[in-house]
């Protein structure tokens, strides 16, 4: 990767893992408070695996641009995207990558929803209407590393220019898929620690 170099995962991913670990910690505060419960180390054990999921669903997708394309960081899945075969953005349900016969969605900037999408609709003077959100403009720099938090408009106007300045200088590569057998490996881990301690539990 030659930089510029930006990281970029949206709000939304650190909202939604800390939502999952309220909902672990009321889990694992509700077995431990039951009068059945054998201990803390079942429910502890549980909460465990179902965090490494959630890591891995929530904390680890993220775009990564830099000078020669875009690095998409999925679930399982990495796609890398030269910007010379990159062609357009569609956001209409969520980020998708719109390269040479291909769309690849972007995990850390799903879809909004229907509940967000009809707030959109509403007018101004609505107390349930979307508030315009503050608008920064994220600059294109020579170099450097950077870890950004956008929403997906300051993100789309990124790569939106990042693409015009750095297509004629790409490199002539194609478009590549990797699994990522680390976060798969991950999730079953994580599974698996939950489905034995449940099976412990109900026996």
């Amino acid at each position: 990767m030659t930089e510029p170099i930006y990281r970029l995962r949206s709000t939304g991913q650190f909202i939604r893992f800390g939502v999952s670990l309220i909902f672990i910690a009321l889990f694992v505060i509700s077995l431990y408070i039951d009068p059945a419960s054998e201990g803390v180390l079942a429910p502890l054990i549980i909460a465990a695996g179902a965090t490494l999921i959630a890591y891995v669903f929530f904390l680890q997708p993220a775009l990564r641009l830099d000078r020669d394309g875009i690095h998409i960081q999925n679930w399982f899945v990495d796609r890398w995207i030269s910007w010379r075969d990159y062609d357009t953005l569609d956001t209409r349900f969520g980020m998708h990558i719109v390269s040479a016969d291909h769309s690849d969605p972007v995990s850390s900037y799903p879809g909004s929803g229907g509940l967000a999408r009809g707030r959109e609709q509403l007018k101004p003077g609505n107390p349930l209407a979307k508030s315009e959100p503050k608008r920064n403009y994220i600059p294109v720099h020579d170099a450097g590393q950077y870890s950004l938090h956008p929403p997906m408009r300051e993100a789309s106007s990124l790569i939106s220019r990042m693409a015009r300045e750095f297509t004629r200088t790409a490199p002539h590569r194609p478009r590549t898929t990797t699994v990522n057998l680390m976060r798969i490996g991950i999730v079953i881990i994580g599974l698996a620690l939950i489905v034995l301690e449940i099976q412990d539990i109900v026996s």
